[in-house]
């Protein structure tokens, strides 16, 4: 016969497939509270002579056919207090399958043999730890009353999250396409050379140029490749001009797009081919960049890039308008004033513990981005 479980109960087993879920490689089962000595059983250790057992085949068990049962564990009848002496309640395989299902991450493989039957064994024993907690009124206390709640809402911002990732996983060829027409600057591709004029330090017999002595000398330098000399050569010498003995980096960039330079540097996009950059200042280095080619990337080139690009802007900005559907007002007199936030703010577990686990709240589309990578 079918039982109906709690679903705050289910919590620990929930929390532990889930983590599997977000690592496929992962082979550890999912806690539970320990069985009792009188329950284990131990497996014959390797080579003992025991005959191997079958490989198991979940597709030739019958959908209504019990995978788990339990026997002593049922529900008490109406107007008893314990339920009734032998009875046997179970679990069918449609039954624990559709378990698996709503634990399991829509994008994760199927969870594997071995693994299945640990999640069983587990469950099996929360859901007779659980009953014992039952006949103890402990669902009832006031404290996990206040834990189930929370943990109810913890589990729709997860379902909320998951609901909003899965609506803009699969965007029309056509929004791809139309991203990529009206923004076709983002996808030019050139072919960049690039001169870095180190800045120089101060050295026991001359003292650290200034700003504009700096700024100057890499004026001529640009000024010396646009009437035609040799860029490597321009590159080591400005090298030795502050002091340097290692070889300069090589000035050949290769391809590069819009997004892979630091962002200050970004209008090099912008330049035709032998178009030679304003100077660049940096605080460890000035630049200077020279356009060797150009080309339009394909859209079939890009398309992954867009969708992924328009997935987060979407994901993104419908849970800013969320967010923003609802002022929160905090009173100071109570919590104190607000502080800077130095760390990211997670959702806190009922055990203490705070991560990005099941349950958090969907990402901050406010928070900022990372830095740009500092040119080589």
């Amino acid at each position: 016969m079918s039982r109906s479980t709690f679903l705050v109960l289910a919590l620990s087993c929930a929390l532990s497939y889930a983590a599997y879920g977000q690592n496929p490689s992962s082979n550890q089962p999912p806690a539970a509270p320990a069985a009792s000595p009188a329950t284990s059983q131990s497996s014959p250790p390797a080579g003992a002579g025991a005959p191997a057992a079958p490989a198991a085949d979940a597709t030739k068990v019958p959908m209504d056919e019990a995978v788990i049962t339990l026997k002593n564990v049922c529900q008490p009848q109406a107007g008893a207090t314990t339920p009734p002496p032998g009875c046997i309640s179970g679990m069918t395989r449609e039954q624990f399958e559709k378990l698996i299902a709503a634990l399991q991450q829509p994008d994760k493989p199927p969870m594997p043999t071995e693994l299945r039957r640990n999640f069983a064994s587990q469950y099996a024993k929360m859901l007779i730890f659980a009953d014992a907690a039952r006949e103890l009124n402990l669902e009832n206390d006031p404290r996990f009353v206040q834990i189930f709640q929370f943990v109810r809402n913890q589990i729709l911002t997860d379902a909320l999250n998951q609901h909003i990732v899965q609506e803009y996983s699969h965007l029309p060829d056509q929004q791809i396409e139309d991203y990529y027409k009206q923004n076709p600057k983002k996808y030019v591709e050139a072919t960049l050379q690039r001169i870095m004029v180190p800045r120089a330090a101060a050295t026991a017999d001359k003292p650290k140029p200034s700003e504009a002595e700096e700024n100057a000398y890499a004026d001529k330098i640009r000024e010396r490749w646009v009437a035609g000399e040799d860029p490597a050569k321009l590159a080591k010498e400005a090298m030795e001009h502050a002091g340097l003995t290692n070889s300069p980096p090589d000035v050949n960039l290769g391809a590069r797009r819009p997004g892979t330079l630091p962002e200050a540097h970004e209008s090099v996009f912008e330049l035709k081919p032998a178009e030679v950059s304003p100077v660049f200042s940096d605080p460890g280095s000035l630049y200077i960049y020279k356009v060797v080619s150009t080309r339009q990337v394909p859209l079939s080139d890009v398309k992954a890039n867009i969708s992924s690009t328009l997935q987060r802007q979407m994901i993104t900005d419908t849970i800013e308008k969320i967010q923003k559907s609802a002022t929160i007002v905090l009173n100071d007199a109570y919590f104190g004033p607000e502080t800077p936030q130095t760390v990211r703010q997670t959702i806190i577990t009922p055990n203490g513990a705070a991560g990005a686990k099941p349950g958090s709240a969907p990402p901050n589309p406010n928070a900022a981005p990372k830095p740009e990578t500092p040119p080589k």
